[in-house]
C-alpha cells in the first residue's frame, strides 16, 4: 500500500511538474504526516524535489531506448555474459535484471544445467523457451520499452515473494565513488528488492557505464559479492574495489 501510493505520487509529480502538500493529502486520502513522510522518502530516492509548500519533478537525463543500446559494445556484454554463466550451478535460483548485459546470459546458460530464473528481462523470457531445463518465473507488470522488461507497483510484490542464489544485476551506470546509478524510481525499487533477496550479488557492467552520477543509487559496489566488467576499467575503480575488498574480474582478461 506504501509504496504503491509512493509510486502514484511520483506519477502525479511527474505529470503535473508542480503539486502541494495539501494536494496530495487531499487526493491521496492520507494525513499530513504521512504525506510528509512519504514526500520524505521520495526527495531521499531522487524521485521528486522538495520546493516551498509542496513538491516539483526533477529533470532527468533521458536514457536511451533499448534497442539503441542493445547496438552498442555488443562483443564486450557478451563477454561479461560468458564469464558470469560460469559462476551459475545445477540446481541454482536465479534473479536476471534488466538490461542489455544481462539480458546475453541466457544466451551462454549451459543447456545441461537446470536453473530456475526469474526475471522480467523480455529478451531473457523469448530466449528460455529454447531451454528445456530452465524454470521460467515471468515477473507481472507494464512493459518498458526503454528496458525491455516489465515494471510496475505489482512487479515489486511478486518478486518479493522469491529468495535467490544469484543475482544478476546491472545499472544505469556506476560513479567513481562506487555507487550503483538508476534512472527512474521504479527501477531503484525492484534493483534494491532484488540484491536484498539474494544471496550472492553480481554486477555486470560495460566500461561505457563506469564513472558520470545520477540522482539515484540503489546501493553500492560493497553491496556486490562480485563486479564483472569490462575494458577498459579505470584505475579509481579497480584501486576502490580493492579498498572495498570486493572482487573486481575485467571480462576478457580472466
Amino acid at each position: 500500500m506504501k509504496d504503491a501510493r509512493r509510486k502514484q505520487i511520483e506519477a502525479l509529480v511527474a505529470q503535473r511538474d508542480t503539486v502541494t502538500m495539501e494536494e496530495l493529502r487531499e487526493t491521496f486520502g492520507v494525513s499530513m504526516n504521512t504525506v510528509r513522510s512519504d514526500v520524505a522518502y521520495l526527495v531521499d530516492t531522487g524521485a521528486v524535489e522538495k520546493i516551498y509548500g509542496g513538491v516539483r519533478s526533477v529533470q532527468r537525463q533521458e536514457v536511451p531506448l533499448f534497442t539503441q543500446r542493445a547496438q552498442l559494445r555488443t562483443e564486450e556484454k557478451r563477454r561479461i555474459a560468458r564469464y558470469a554463466q560460469d559462476l551459475i550451478e545445477d540446481g541454482d535460483t536465479l534473479y536476471i535484471d534488466a538490461g542489455t548485459t544481462t539480458m546475453h546470459l541466457i544466451d551462454f546458460l549451459d543447456p545441461a544445467k537446470h536453473v530456475t530464473i526469474v526475471t522480467g528481462n523480455l529478451y531473457v523470457i523469448h530466449q528460455a523457451y529454447d531451454k528445456p531445463l530452465v524454470e521460467l518465473i515471468v515477473l507481472p507488470g507494464a512493459m518498458n520499452r526503454r528496458t525491455n522488461s516489465v515494471s510496475d507497483v505489482s512487479t515489486l510484490e511478486f518478486l518479493g515473494r522469491y529468495q535467490f542464489a544469484k543475482a544478476f544485476m546491472g545499472a544505469s551506470g556506476m560513479s567513481l565513488d562506487g555507487r550503483l546509478n538508476v534512472s527512474t524510481y521504479i527501477e531503484y525499487e525492484l534493483k534494491k528488492l532484488a540484491v536484498s533477496r539474494s544471496r550472492e550479488k553480481y554486477l555486470l557492467l560495460d566500461s561505457s557505464k563506469i564513472g558520470g552520477g545520477s540522482l539515484m543509487s540503489y546501493g553500492s559496489l560493497e553491496d556486490m559479492t562480485e563486479i564483472i566488467a569490462g575494458a577498459p576499467c579505470p584505475e579509481e575503480i579497480r584501486s576502490l574495489c580493492g579498498q572495498k575488498n570486493v572482487k573486481l574480474t575485467i571480462a576478457g582478461s580472466y
